[in-house]
């Protein structure tokens, strides 16, 4: 498989890319990537809405990082399955949350993937506090299996809707001071979408630069490692999390553009989660974006 005009062009600038399907094995997300002209992606280990535990041999995981290798794939990210919820306040669902976490960091440590993306899930009638302790402990039983070192896990914020927990960048931000205490390394996904959703302004151009200032203050110096890129169906501080083709929805291009020119943003990879309604629609959404950087 070789990488195409497209993907080596893509190589000067920063990592972008798609979520991408792992039907007909893991390698075979590498190819969806490459043609679409990517340099990053994103895949689901397994059933993202199921309880099945992933499992990557070792010639599959070999093949996956050689194919990767050969691409010029600069990013990778895995994402945990939806069930998964480390703030639960049931034991047996936490366990289970926890053991199904911990497998799939272990898929992603195999097949070399940059990071581990979690939803940090939902405390339901407990108050964020417990949400925050539950996580860590969560977090804390991936580290004591020791798994954590060679991919890293990162968190990523909510659109706040229903009980879910971690729309607030300062309150993940203390979570990730807590594990580093522990000697766990994390780092924050921002998504633009929920973000937006949650009350976190991409309004007017000028909102662009203060966001980004903002989560560097709420998430810490140095921990904000990936953008998953996605416009909002729903307008500011809606709570809704429905994703929107890049242009089409209720964020503003030129807060956007903004933003990810922002000296603190310009370098970190993009990843879009945005719908795929067409074949046409994954290129579209790449054409828009890469207009928008500089």
């Amino acid at each position: 498989m070789r990488p195409s005009a497209v993907t080596r062009r893509a190589r000067a600038g920063r990592p972008v890319g798609f979520h991408v399907s792992i039907a007909g094995g893991f390698a075979a997300s590498v190819e969806r990537a490459v043609e679409n002209g990517c340099d990053a992606m994103q895949i689901f280990p397994g059933n993202p809405r199921g309880w099945a535990h992933s499992k990557v041999c070792g010639p599959e995981a070999a093949l996956f990082r050689e194919r990767r290798r050969t691409a010029g794939v600069r990013c990778v990210a895995v994402h945990t399955a939806y069930l998964i919820n480390l703030a639960t306040p049931d034991d047996a669902a936490f366990r289970r949350s926890i053991a199904l976490f911990n497998d799939e960091l272990e898929v992603a440590e195999a097949i070399g993937a940059d990071f581990l993306v979690t939803h940090l899930g939902s405390p339901l009638a407990r108050d964020s506090a417990f949400a925050e302790r539950r996580v860590c402990d969560g977090l804390a039983a991936a580290a004591a299996a020791g798994l954590g070192a060679k991919t890293m896990i990162l968190l990523e914020n909510t659109s706040g809707s229903g009980t879910g927990f971690g729309s607030d960048i300062s309150v993940i931000g203390g979570i990730m001071d807590r594990m580093a205490g522990l000697g766990l390394e994390t780092g924050l996904c921002f998504d633009t979408c929920h973000g937006f959703a949650a009350g976190y302004p991409l309004c007017k151009k000028a909102d662009g630069p203060a966001l980004a200032k903002r989560l560097l203050s709420e998430a810490g110096p140095g921990r904000l490692k990936l953008i998953h890129l996605n416009d909002s169906k729903g307008a500011l501080a809606s709570r809704l999390d429905r994703h929107e083709h890049i242009g089409a929805g209720r964020i503003d291009p030129d807060a956007l553009g903004a933003f990810l020119n922002h000296p603190a943003i310009k370098d970190l990879p993009l990843i879009m989660e945005t719908p795929k309604d067409s074949p046409d629609d994954d290129p579209r959404n790449l054409a828009v974006v890469r207009a928008m950087l500089k």
